[in-house]
């Protein structure tokens, strides 16, 4: 089995972690250069990751995240952000500015890239918020795997009061404040303290059809 999928096998969401054990800064910045380096529709990276460390602020989080354990006892708690759908509007200074930078300030290709997109936001209508969300996975899907490839466990968490931990983090975190992000995702990173739970899959024959 190759590295790859032994990281795979490895991975699984952990409930309860190892609060003795603590993620060394340089296995979290691993982590986070997955969620960097990640891919995303046009390029655009429209997520910021919010990396929770303090003990206080986890336990103002959980009970809004239905009480689960995986808040409080893991080492590092991140809170994946989504930009709002005014950042796509035609002409937002979001756009002007990613997709200048995307073009190497060649402001014709600039031009082009932006017509096209805004071409392909339109298809989303009232979505866009939801459009901008799902492109969090793809970042999230890639941490989960780096961190369990070099030995640490994680949580997707779905579970949790959207409006009520909207407010701690309004309350708690200045650089939210400023209303250009929607919450997206959590993911609880640690150590497990308990053994792992089989993993169970369907076959390959039963997800999968090639013509």
């Amino acid at each position: 089995m190759n590295l790859f999928l032994q990281a795979m096998c490895f991975r699984h969401a952990c409930k309860l972690f190892d609060e003795s054990k603590k993620i060394s800064d340089e296995d979290v910045r691993i982590i986070l250069e997955s969620g960097q380096k990640s891919p995303s529709s046009f390029g655009l990276e429209p997520w910021h990751f919010l990396v929770i460390q303090s003990d206080d602020l986890k336990a103002k989080i959980r009970p809004v995240c239905w009480g689960q354990p995986q808040i409080t006892s893991c080492s590092h708690l991140m809170i994946l952000l989504s930009r709002k759908s005014f950042a796509f509007k035609k002409g937002s200074p979001y756009l002007e500015e990613s997709f200048l930078r995307k073009a190497q300030n060649d402001v014709a290709k600039a031009q082009a890239i932006k017509d096209r997109f805004n071409q392909f936001i339109t298809s989303f209508g009232e979505r866009v918020d939801d459009w901008a969300r799902m492109q969090t996975y793809l970042a999230s899907a890639n941490m989960m795997t780096s961190a369990a490839y070099i030995g640490i466990d994680s949580c997707p968490i779905e579970g949790f009061e959207v409006d009520k931990l909207d407010k701690i983090l309004h309350d708690e975190v200045e650089f939210y404040r400023d209303g250009a992000f929607n919450i997206a995702y959590l993911i609880a990173f640690g150590y497990r303290i308990q053994p792992q739970s089989e993993q169970l899959r369907k076959s390959i024959q039963e997800i999968a059809t090639f013509i």
